[in-house]
């Protein structure tokens, strides 16, 4: 690991940088706790509605269909179809209709209906296109934990283990839960971004620094031996805003630095596995000063991709929620 103290950078990177924000991780446990009561709502209208239909409409009630909202375990619930007895309007449970392998619709519903009236079917089908929109909606906010627990933990800078029952008291410990009360979930929304914006900002930030160190210290001394290549280190911001850090073999024109072979990474891959081979001869100065800047890099280009990863998927949960 480069010795971050012996060049400036102590003040400069510190884990707290990398933390998500109280408010930020409050607005992900409130949305979740709202699915659940929104879905504890649509249970609520499909027993009542059922319970009409069983007392206008013959035969449904050969069909004792049923919705069960499990309770909250790692805030995560989940909402099951199955079949069992009708007591007035409560309904128990005595087998379960598991999901199929997308995990967000109960298809076995239309199996076990096929005979059924047609009111009964419509309504078991218009309750379970809300209740899938609320899997999905829990899922991808799920992912979005997952990625903010990986991103704080690629961090070398923290000392304590990042979980999400982590992230859930953070979020309580805001004294101003998520956003003002008059400000929509889109607004919100937007809060997240920006943090996503800012990380960016602070990655591209550091990254510069290590880039600066290489450049510094690859003809640091003139006793030192050369060594039989020039790496050459840069940062490029691609069309799309991401952060590319690249090294490539370079040739020096005066002061100028050109490209003479640009190494290739493999995509979703954060090293340049090719280094290793490129510096096995070299001196043995800047074969360390290559890995230890490649370290720092990679934990780098770990970081920026899971902050894309956790911009993907808020985008996605935004295209259901306010769709």
């Amino acid at each position: 690991m480069v010795e971050t103290g012996s060049c400036n950078l102590t003040g400069t990177v510190a884990y707290h940088h990398y933390k998500t924000p109280p408010e930020v991780c409050a607005w992900i446990f409130k949305q979740l706790d709202q699915l659940r009561e929104q879905a504890s709502l649509i249970i609520e209208q499909y027993t009542d509605n059922y319970s009409g239909l069983v007392r206008t409409i013959v035969g449904v009630d050969r069909y004792p269909l049923g919705i069960k909202l499990e309770s909250m375990t790692n805030d995560r619930f989940a909402v099951t179809w199955g079949i069992g007895k009708w007591e007035q309007k409560k309904f128990v449970q005595t087998r379960k209709f598991n999901l199929q392998s997308n995990r967000f619709r109960i298809y076995y519903i239309d199996d076990y209906l096929v005979e059924a009236p047609i009111e009964l079917k419509s309504l078991a089908n218009e309750t379970e296109n809300k209740i899938e929109r609320i899997r999905k909606l829990q899922h991808y906010l799920l992912k979005i934990i997952a990625h903010i627990v990986r991103y704080e933990s690629t961090s070398s800078y923290g000392n304590d283990d990042i979980t999400q029952s982590i992230l859930k008291e953070r979020g309580q410990g805001s004294e101003n839960i998520c956003m003002p009360l008059n400000q929509s979930d889109r607004q919100s929304c937007n809060e997240v971004n920006k943090w996503i914006i800012n990380q960016r900002a602070i990655l591209h930030k550091e990254a510069e620094y290590y880039v600066t160190y290489y450049w510094s210290n690859n003809r640091k001394s003139v006793a030192l031996e050369y060594p039989s290549i020039s790496l050459g280190l840069r940062i490029k911001i691609n069309r799309s805003n991401s952060i590319s850090i690249e090294w490539f073999e370079a040739q020096f024109v005066g002061k100028k630095v050109f490209e003479k072979k640009r190494f290739k990474k493999p995509r979703n891959i954060n090293t340049y596995t090719i280094l290793e081979k490129i510096i096995m001869s070299e001196p043995e100065w800047f074969s360390q000063l290559v890995r230890d800047t490649e370290e720092e890099l990679v934990r780098i280009r770990k970081m920026i991709c899971i902050l894309s990863s956790i911009k993907e998927t808020l985008l996605n949960y935004q295209n259901i929620d306010f769709s």
